[in-house]
């Protein structure tokens, strides 16, 4: 609870805003960017933003590297820093940051308008959602050398140094440590949640509970869940695949609720299986543990994209296209009738084969029989029973769009009265007719689920509506929060779910059954974040300001 009596809340969809976060796999990822795309030796026409024009008179602006020859990049963890001579840019971003280099439009997939841009002679960068300082060279560089080895995106990462670095903070929480940058620089929320889920720790253990041996198996699983991080936004893959407990609502080992609450010194959103993840590490098994697939060295040793060890198309077996003799690799023509080689063209050779394992043969394909038309004809010599199967047919659509003439006679019989009660039956017998009975002021004579159509539904608690479908593409919508200043900023409402550019006009305020409050305004939905036995729990709480809220306070 709360200093006000209330508990502790978030957002009920607003909690979710960290899954966009730059971490230090991201950040790494940033420096290699510019690395690879922007040529050193250029000099510094001018900055802009709105970062750059904020100057609260502490040390030099950013302004002073105008002019200047950009030399460099490097990153540690959350931080990257561009040397321009004698002075840096320190740069970190915020939970939706991002950067581009020469974009066709200055603004970022959410619409906003960069935050930082440095005009060099050639090139333009633009950072999104990212605060800016100017730093010594020498003093950046000293601090990337002496922690270097702590980064766990770095290269020369060390895990005894941080098993080290981390058993010095014996007092503190786990889940405060992992996040602790001067201790394991590159560490995020992300990446503390699942490398406590896959240590089977749960996150308010503290470090002096710990043995050495589990301790350095933690530092291990946060490196590895780090590589995995750093490979999936480099490939562009999806990371959520391999999430355990980040951003689920059932532990991805156990199927048990996950319990998200704020935690630690800096109240982080927190995620954790209450099942998997042990309060007690004296009854912490390693040996048991479900193991990461650790993946390969970094691309700065060698790329693990080398596919030396495949054999190119050359130096397979070909077929003849005019005789179908399989031909040995070294033949240049057919052995049989002496026609040349096929050639292989760049796009083929260079197109990777998919694995077997993901081509679904037709013969594997095990799905349910389609619906037969049976005809009883009468013969000369007997009756004859026709057997019509339509192949092209889809089963599913049956059960999407039932005939216009079964609707008209359900809406006839529900102007007549007549309804349809299927007969309860255990699950191991046989299924028995259903009995329509004709009603009487509208509801159903006898059986167990008997309901009234007139005052009686009146009695019954209002149901959450389901998710409507948009207009134009007729797809269910995704529900939003308005994060705007304003009136209505905390309010959910629902907008069609294609991507930015395809979406139509759609919305739809997602609150109109809420209740008001006793200033008559539509309330806001937040979730108990607190642990405890409502931890995970709605409620509707008066949408003002802390400060002006009234003391209205329902449960969902």
């Amino acid at each position: 609870m709360s200093g006000n009596g209330r508990p502790c809340a978030q957002p009920a969809q607003a909690q979710w805003a960290e899954a966009a976060m730059v971490e230090g796999p991201g950040c790494k990822l940033n420096g290699e960017r510019i690395r690879a795309k922007v040529r050193k030796g250029q000099q510094v026409v001018r900055v802009s933003g709105a970062s750059a024009a904020r100057n609260d008179g502490v040390g030099p602006s950013v302004h002073c590297i105008t002019g200047s020859t950009y030399t460099g990049v490097q990153t540690l963890g959350k931080e990257l820093f561009m040397y321009f001579g004698p002075r840096a840019l320190r740069l970190h971003f915020g939970m939706s940051g991002s950067m581009r280099i020469n974009p066709a439009e200055m603004r970022d997939g959410r619409g906003h308008s960069p935050t930082f841009l440095i005009h060099l002679t050639k090139d333009t960068i633009c950072f999104f959602d990212s605060s800016v300082e100017i730093r010594l060279t020498e003093d950046c560089e000293e601090k990337i050398r002496v922690k270097a080895s702590l980064d766990v995106c770095s290269p020369i990462f060390s895990v005894s140094r941080a098993v080290e670095a981390m058993c010095m903070e014996s007092g503190r929480m786990l889940c405060d440590v992992l996040l602790d940058q001067a201790v394991l620089p590159g560490v995020g929320n992300i990446i503390k949640n699942e490398a406590l889920f896959n240590s089977g720790l749960n996150p308010a253990v503290k470090v002096n509970q710990l043995t050495n041996e589990q301790a350095k198996h933690l530092v291990k699983m946060t490196r590895d869940f780090t590589v995995l991080f750093y490979q999936c936004r480099k490939r562009g893959s999806s990371l959520n695949q391999h999430c355990k407990v980040y951003r689920r609502s059932n532990c991805g080992q156990c199927s048990g609720k996950i319990t998200l609450c704020r935690l630690g010194d800096n109240n982080r959103m927190t995620y954790f299986c209450q099942r998997c993840q042990t309060e007690d590490p004296a009854e912490l098994n390693i040996s048991k543990l479900p193991g990461l697939n650790t993946l390969l060295e970094w691309t700065s040793q060698e790329d693990e994209s080398s596919s030396d060890h495949v054999a190119t198309r050359e130096e397979e077996e070909w077929t003849c296209d005019l005789c179908t003799l399989i031909n040995r690799p070294v033949s240049k023509s057919c052995e049989a009738c002496l026609s040349p080689r096929p050639e292989i063209s760049r796009d083929a050779a260079q197109q990777p084969q998919l694995p077997s394992s993901l081509i679904r043969y037709p013969c594997n394909s095990f799905s349910s029989p389609q619906p037969d038309l049976k005809l009883n004809r009468r013969a000369v010599f007997g009756n004859t029973t026709l057997i019509l199967t339509d192949l092209n047919r889809k089963p599913a659509a049956a059960l999407k769009s039932p005939p216009a003439g079964t609707l008209e006679l359900q809406n006839s019989r529900r102007s007549a009265g007549i309804v349809t009660q299927p007969t309860q039956t255990s699950p191991g017998s046989p299924s028995q007719p259903s009995k329509r009975r004709k009603t009487e002021g509208g509801h159903v004579a006898g059986g167990h689920n008997q309901h009234s159509s007139g005052s009686g539904t009146q009695n019954q608690p209002p149901s959450s509506p389901t998710t409507p479908c948009c207009t134009t593409h007729h797809r269910p919508t995704a529900l939003r929060v308005v994060n705007k200043a304003g009136a209505n900023k905390g309010r959910q409402f629902y907008t069609c779910s294609l991507p930015r550019g395809s979406q139509c006009d759609f919305f739809e305020w997602a609150d109109l059954h809420f209740p008001l409050c006793h200033h008559t305004k539509r309330t806001l939905m937040r979730t108990v974040l607190k642990l405890g036995p409502n931890n995970g729990r709605n409620f509707y709480v008066c949408p003002l300001k802390q400060g002006q809220q009234c003391d209205f306070f329902q449960w969902v």
